[in-house]
């Protein structure tokens, strides 16, 4: 299998040269053609191309644009696979193979595409690199092939885009209306699915891209073309390029207890983008959308089980008592409109969830906007966050959260201004630019508004039809004012767990004293709190260990080893001090890429650069000198490698001690304030993410009361047989979002120098 290589270019040489040069260092040269369609430069770039016995020069007498270019290329090419690659982007170490590896994966997988520095939608990661040498190594780092880091999307940008000759002869060529380019990409990738084919984003590939080079000194030809191709996609395929396209993370957030067979439903679905991110993020699902535009909702029907279109009555999923969460994006003139809420009420099941959002009637710029002579806003297309939590209640809706989405760059002296006018009370309200909220579907209607027209428009609780087409009530569900009580959710103090066959296999005959941690039903009914934040801090590290050769210092019973293999690592050596220990870990964790040995951590038997990762919990406080074990692990990492780190936190487990002085656990040596852990740390690693663990505040431990922890745990916390309101305040949080609480353990995620 051979690649054709199509590389596009106007002027921009040096950028051209950094390009192939790194194609060439970086792969086979029996693996590639390499096309280069030269738009008529008059940089000398065609000239210095010609000379190269390994580029297939297409001189162009004008520039006919990328889309053309690209087409001109794609004409003439050899190869199994076609290659758009942008000439500011710099390759990296098996770029090409696991590229080819993700596309060769499943015949239905039309094209593939990396991660970068430089992209939109989703295909960007932060970096910390200054220099291409720096990014070579972090790449080489990065760059582990693993198909769980595979996800599937609606679209791939263009800067790198690997396609399926059949892909490519089924979805035909880029469409050159788009002109210079912009938007092309979007429109072949739309052709591509409705044809059939799959895009995989290759969240385990990274190469870097400079961005826009060709557009940065011709920006009115950029914002020009950038204009003018959204309203070509948008007279082709009858919807907009972004708003029907693009997931909405903000609201998925609530939708975190989602489990296998669950039934969500969208509401605006668009093209279905966002239930795609469910599937990618929860996997089988039943996903159901409603979407008033034909072409987007054929588009979505291709993620869906089913898309209802304009006036189609929404049905229950079969076999169900209605759907588990709904979905109402910002479709409507006036959001979270009453009567809209009331029929989703209806379609959701006893304790079933809706997500929306609403823009904030207080924020600065909104409320500037009022007092213009000529306002463009009209007063019910916005909702204080009361009116919007009052009218949640109305609809029969419970337990409601709302989540406040700050501008980044609110004028501060314009907040400033309105304090002195109405307090100090209403900053966060003045920033917020809207909210997202969720709600659990509650026994029946609550209350209305006494008499009269509320602040937000109802008049005394009565409604009529929903005035969005489709979205109506139907015969498959009672009115909501029947349906029968829902069972809340019990709000225990106590963690309770009964269940642990979704943890590595439990270690009965062992003991627990206190320091090693062992899944045991003992345990997990003596000590559920400690179990939950163990093997949460194992999930946060299997995230970083796909692929990866990792050692897990001080690994005590063995089932984190384990987890870590589990969760997508090549191999796992587990070490720990205790002979007797490290037996008992072999014997129930070993085996399949997983071994043990006793050992010091201090002085490791392992030769230098062993591992990709260091995993090491609850470790360095049982050490007398901390810095010597970080030396230990900075030995056996490679260059760029991650050390994963916990260790209790002194201000809030031995608050009146000082560093050095005998703590109260006999077993530690020694604890770290979080200034005293960041610093030892930043000696011989960058400090990549700073989580906590079990928050407590000025009258003790704040959660599950504590708003910032709510918001800042994320993720994936459920955990079977455990309490889901309580358990999951024990995950780890990241300190760049919690304010005015202290975590009692810290976790560092850290790269080697």
């Amino acid at each position: 299998m051979t690649t054709s290589i199509i590389m596009v270019t106007f002027n921009q040489l040096a950028m051209t040269k950094r390009a192939i040069a790194s194609i060439r260092k970086h792969t086979p040269a029996s693996a590639y053609e390499l096309i280069v369609v030269d738009n008529a430069s008059a940089d000398g770039t065609p000239d210095w191309l010609a000379e190269q016995p390994d580029v297939k020069l297409l001189r162009q007498a004008k520039n006919v644009g990328f889309p053309a270019g690209c087409n001109i290329g794609a004409a003439s090419a050899k190869g199994d696979y076609l290659l758009l690659l942008n000439n500011d982007t710099v390759v990296t170490p098996r770029w090409l193979e696991q590229l080819t590896l993700a596309i060769e994966s499943d015949e239905r997988v039309g094209a593939v595409g990396p991660m970068t520095n430089y992209a939109g939608y989703g295909q960007m990661i932060e970096t910390s690199y200054r220099t291409l040498d720096e990014m070579q190594r972090f790449a080489e780092t990065y760059n582990v092939s693993s198909a769980e880091r595979w996800e599937e999307r609606m679209k791939l940008i263009g800067f790198c885009l690997m396609i399926k000759r059949s892909a490519w002869e089924a979805a035909g060529p880029l469409d050159e209306s788009y002109g210079i380019g912009n938007y092309e990409d979007d429109d072949w990738c739309m052709s591509a699915r409705l044809a059939g084919f799959r895009l995989l984003l290759c969240r385990d590939t990274f190469i870097h891209h400079e961005g826009s080079v060709s557009f940065k000194h011709v920006k009115e030809t950029y914002r020009k073309a950038m204009l003018d191709n959204e309203q070509t996609f948008m007279r082709k395929w009858g919807f907009h390029p972004h708003i029907s396209v693009n997931a909405r993370d903000d609201l998925l957030r609530p939708l975190r207890a989602l489990k296998p067979g669950m039934s969500v439903l969208e509401i605006g679905c668009g093209c279905g983008a966002t239930l795609l991110e469910l599937r990618n993020r929860y996997g089988n699902v039943r996903l159901f959308g409603f979407e008033s535009e034909a072409s987007a909702a054929k588009v979505a029907g291709l993620v869906a089980e089913k898309v209802w279109i304009r006036s189609e009555e929404i049905e229950a999923p079969s076999g169900t008592k209605g759907f588990d969460a709904v979905v109402l994006n910002d479709i409507l003139s006036e959001p979270a409109k009453l009567d809209v809420l009331r029929h989703i009420h209806g379609l959701l099941r006893p304790g079933g969830i809706v997500a929306t959002s609403a823009p904030n009637r207080l924020f600065v710029d909104y409320a500037k906007a009022y007092l213009r002579p000529f306002n463009p806003l009209p007063h019910d297309a916005m909702l204080s966050k009361a009116e919007f939590e009052r009218r949640l209640r109305q609809a029969g809706f419970e337990d409601i959260a709302l989540e406040s989405i700050a501008a980044e760059d609110a004028a501060k002296r314009d907040i400033d201004a309105l304090c002195l006018l109405a307090g100090d009370a209403g900053r966060d309200d003045y920033a917020t630019v809207y909210y997202v909220a969720s709600a659990v579907k509650g026994s029946g209607i609550a209350r209305t508004t006494p008499t009269g027209s509320g602040p937000s428009g109802e008049r005394d609780g009565k409604v009529g039809q929903p005035d969005v087409a489709g979205v109506k009530p139907s015969g498959v569900f009672a009115p909501a004012a029947q349906t029968p009580a829902t069972e809340t959710a019990t709000h225990s103090k106590e963690a309770t767990v009964n269940d642990l066959s979704y943890l590595p296999k439990a270690q009965e005959d062992v003991p627990f004293t206190g320091e090693r941690l062992v899944l045991s039903s003992a345990v997990a009914g003596s000590h559920p709190d400690v179990l939950a934040e163990h093997v949460y801090r194992y999930r946060l590290a299997r995230a970083y260990c796909g692929g990866k050769q990792v050692l897990d210092a001080a690994c005590g019973a063995g089932y984190g080893a384990r987890i870590l293999k589990d969760g997508g690592a090549v191999g796992v050596t587990g070490v720990d001090i205790d002979p007797a220990t490290v037996m008992l870990a072999g014997r129930d964790y070993g085996g399949d890429g997983v071994s043990f040995q006793q050992g010091n951590v201090l002085q490791l038997a392992f030769t230098d650069a062993s591992f990709d990762v260091v995993v090491s919990f609850e470790t360095i406080e049982h050490i007398p000198d901390g810095a010597a074990w970080l030396r230990e692990a900075a030995r056996v990492l490679r260059p760029g490698g991650r050390l994963i780190i916990s260790t209790p936190n002194r201000e809030v487990t031995n608050p009146d001690r000082l560093f050095g002085q005998q703590v109260r656990n006999p077993y530690h040596c020694f604890e770290y304030s979080i200034a005293e852990f960041i610093g030892e740390l930043s000696v011989l690693y960058d400090i990549e993410g700073m989580f906590g663990q079990t928050f407590v505040g000025p009258h003790g431990h704040v959660a599950p009361e504590w708003s910032d922890i709510a918001e800042a745990v994320g993720g994936d916390t459920a955990m079977a047989g455990f309490n889901p309101d309580i358990i999951r305040y024990y995950a780890p949080a990241s300190l760049s979002r919690v304010k005015n609480a202290r975590p009692a353990y810290m976790i560092a995620v850290c790269r080697k120098r």
